[in-house]
């Protein structure tokens, strides 16, 4: 590969220098730069050094906007590519390298359900027999037979930076996995992650309050958002979008302006694919279904929570759009299971109440698991919840999560989770703020115990925030902790009892 090629595939065919020089690699991180690299220059205070780093380490010539390579021409020997974008140019550089992706790929954007949708369409492929994967929050899943040609790059992030996520696609293809189903956030979809990814479809679960500490407002969460339809879905693709959210017009509008198919879910609202005549049963979710002029009835979901089955169906929507008939997919619901730390049951107390761990970090997320749980609540019994607000993050929804519990949970638990570098005590404090009859316990696994004890045999326990994490953030420590773990320990000593 030379800098022409990649100049070439960038769309500058005017690089006036080396033009057959060769490059070994991209590198979007001035520390990871090798000899021979092409050092992508994103945008920032410290540009300029982290620019002159990557030159020093061997980088062979920069990617950057205009601006950028306006100053920087003269200070350096290394060609510049001109780019008008340098996040969109390091997708372009990405999948120029890493070329190769699974043949049927889908997204889903939202708020919330994100993951519970890839884990369900990656469990609904591999009941088909494909060899699937997805990955976003929680990592990466992959068939248990799979052995990987190549190794995965950790990150911490729901969507990959665009180099590792295509490096991770190219990877897959060369492992002979054919489907795979990723999670787009909204931080993701700005910066150009997801660009040139070759999706079959992409979903839209719902839109609520969250990560306005880096979008402006809530208009501008959502066209972050809607980019996964307006750039990174080809025009003749499918969209399958829930009704009940309230951006549905605002997106059907632009799909439809797309020229791309539109295909809907949605409970008790009128869509190409609705589930009515919701049953909840202890640990099991019964439904009817209708999908054009098909009906089945009495279809079971070995779970809890009827915003379970939205999410169900924005799964089942996904493939079908990518061609497997809805037959198919019904024929698998009854063997899916909850995705880890998504309302997922953890124990029992000797009395009989059961204790739920569930991510919902957002108020319509704690709002949505808490509802779902009321309904699960029989004769005498009790809804108890434990949640605390992350630090460092979106302050605006902390009183309304106090004033969701306060509505709907008979027993309040405010605690801590990730504080990180705020006062834990000022974050607890902005939450009780809107929930004065809740009991401020400081430390979670205290938390947690005081919570258990004394549960009743109809009570449930909702223990929110953290789901799948195994880790508390506090300054710049992540210490070891998981709800399920502590849940689990707390049982074994029979302080319930």
């Amino acid at each position: 590969m030379t800098l022409n090629d990649l100049a070439c595939h960038l769309g500058q065919h005017n690089l006036d220098q080396h033009l057959s020089t060769p490059f070994t690699g991209i590198s979007q991180d001035s520390r990871e730069v090798k000899s021979g690299d092409v050092f992508v220059v994103i945008p920032c205070d410290q540009a300029e050094a982290y620019a002159k780093d990557a030159i020093k380490t061997g980088a062979v010539a920069l990617i950057a906007e205009a601006d950028f390579a306006k100053t920087m021409q003269a200070k350096i020997k290394i060609p510049i590519i001109v780019v008008a974008s340098a996040r969109r140019a390091l997708s372009q550089a990405a999948v120029f390298c890493f070329p190769h992706q699974p043949g049927v790929m889908v997204a889903v954007t939202g708020t919330n359900g994100k993951t519970s949708v890839v884990t369900f369409v990656r469990q609904i492929w591999e009941k088909l027999g494909y060899a699937a994967a997805s990955f976003g929050t929680l990592g990466v899943d992959l068939p248990p037979h799979i052995q990987l040609k190549g190794t995965l790059a950790p990150t911490k992030l729901t969507t990959p930076d665009a180099l590792h996520l295509h490096q991770r696609l190219n990877t897959f293809a060369a492992s002979e996995i054919t489907h795979c189903a990723i999670e787009a956030s909204s931080h993701g979809l700005e910066q150009y992650r997801m660009h040139s990814v070759k999706l079959e479809a992409a979903g839209f679960t719902n839109l609520s309050q969250d990560h306005l500490d880096y979008h402006a407002n809530m208009d501008a969460y959502f066209e972050a958002k809607a980019r996964l339809f307006l750039e990174v879905l080809p025009f003749n693709k499918t969209a399958v979008i829930n009704v009940a959210s309230s951006y549905f017009s605002a997106l059907k509008a632009m799909v439809l302006g797309r020229g791309q198919t539109i295909l809907t879910y949605g409970i008790d609202h009128q869509a190409d694919l609705m589930a009515h005549n919701i049953r909840l049963k202890a640990n099991q979710i019964d439904f009817d279904l209708t999908f054009g002029n098909d009906i089945w009835t009495d279809l079971s979901l070995n779970m809890v929570g009827a915003f379970q089955v939205e999410n169900i169906l924005c799964a089942m929507g996904l493939v079908h759009a990518t061609g497997t008939p809805m037959p198919l997919i019904v024929d698998t619901l009854p063997s899916l299971c909850s995705a880890p730390g998504r309302m997922e049951r953890v124990g029992k107390t000797p009395q009989g109440g059961s204790i739920f761990i569930d991510y919902a970090h957002t108020p319509d997320a704690l709002k949505r698991a808490l509802l779902a749980l009321r309904k699960h609540v029989v004769q005498d019994g009790r809804l108890k919840v434990v949640f605390g607000c992350g630090g460092n993050r979106d302050v605006g929804k902390r009183a309304i999560m106090g004033e969701v519990a306060q509505d709907l949970a008979d027993d309040i638990y405010i605690t801590d989770d990730n504080p990180r570098h705020e006062d834990p005590a000022f974050i607890r404090a902005q939450i009780l703020v809107a929930c004065p009859k809740a009991h401020e316990v400081a430390d979670r696994r205290q938390a947690i115990q005081a919570a258990i004890q004394n549960m009743r045999t109809h009570d449930i326990l909702l223990i929110a925030g953290k789901g799948h994490e195994r880790g508390q953030v506090i300054g710049d420590q992540i210490l070891p902790f998981d709800d399920k773990i502590e849940v689990q320990l707390i049982l074994k000593k029979g302080i319930a009892a």
